[in-house]
């Protein structure tokens, strides 16, 4: 890799009377950006089969109205680890207080999703070195420290593939998929940090291929506000028909 482009994304995070004795700098968020691409995209593309679609997000096509999306969970503004999931595009969203689909590569979103701090068999499958960050590059010995940098992110991606593979194959059919969502909503920890859109996913999908009671009633206790609940409901009377 040429290093030598990052070289003007590196800023000087020390205070004034440090900036001249400590030589580790951090990369900027658009440079980290440029990193990420630059690393990850090849192999996320020869393991996984997925493109690089802008904004640290990465994707491949739609196939029976749903995809893979793998993005950045960012553990603060300057770390982060993988996040994988899937996006549907008949599964809206709720944006200006209202229900809008997520089909394009500038407005996809994951509908649910699955990180490393917890996987679906309920065992805690964290680990320190599934994290990746723009920090601690040292100009004093600059190459070596962006080899070693490039290297934390190479080894955070096969350390995490195997969750990455295995929740694929454990969601390869709707009804998996289902199932997948009904393990999540039992976490605390997903149901914190996926609120009520893991429940809201579920009944979509749940009516899409024909199973489950009251799917339409359980959407309208979904939403307070009628507007909301006018417009998903909208969107839950054009789901495709034409699961088989």
């Amino acid at each position: 890799m040429d290093f030598e482009k990052y070289k003007k994304y590196l800023m000087n995070y020390w205070s004034p009377e440090y900036r001249d004795i400590y030589t580790t700098r951090e990369l900027s968020a658009e440079g980290w950006t440029m990193l990420l691409e630059e690393v990850f995209s090849p192999l996320i593309e020869k393991e996984l089969g997925m493109r690089y679609i802008g904004n640290r997000i990465w994707a491949d096509d739609y196939c029976n109205h749903r995809r893979r999306v793998l993005s950045l969970f960012l553990q603060t503004t300057s770390s982060a680890s993988i996040k994988w999931g899937w996006n549907f595009d008949f599964v809206p969203k709720v944006s200006g207080g209202k229900a809008v689909y997520a089909r394009t590569d500038k407005s996809i979103f994951t509908h649910f999703f699955e990180n490393c701090h917890y996987n679906h068999d309920d065992s805690i499958a964290f680990k320190s070195e599934m994290i990746f960050d723009r920090f601690h590059i040292d100009t004093a010995d600059y190459e070596k420290s962006m080899q070693e940098k490039v290297d934390q992110h190479i080894n955070a991606f096969y350390l995490t593939l195997p969750l990455i593979k295995t929740f694929y194959k454990e969601t390869e059919t709707y009804e998996q998929t289902i199932e997948m969502i009904d393990t999540l909503l039992t976490h605390s920890y997903y149901g914190l940090i996926q609120g009520n859109q893991l429940f809201l996913a579920s009944l979509f999908l749940q009516q899409y291929i024909g199973v489950g009671e009251d799917n339409e009633k359980h959407l309208c206790e979904l939403f307070n506000n009628e507007r909301t609940r006018d417009s998903f409901l909208k969107k839950f009377s054009a789901i495709p028909k034409d699961y088989r």
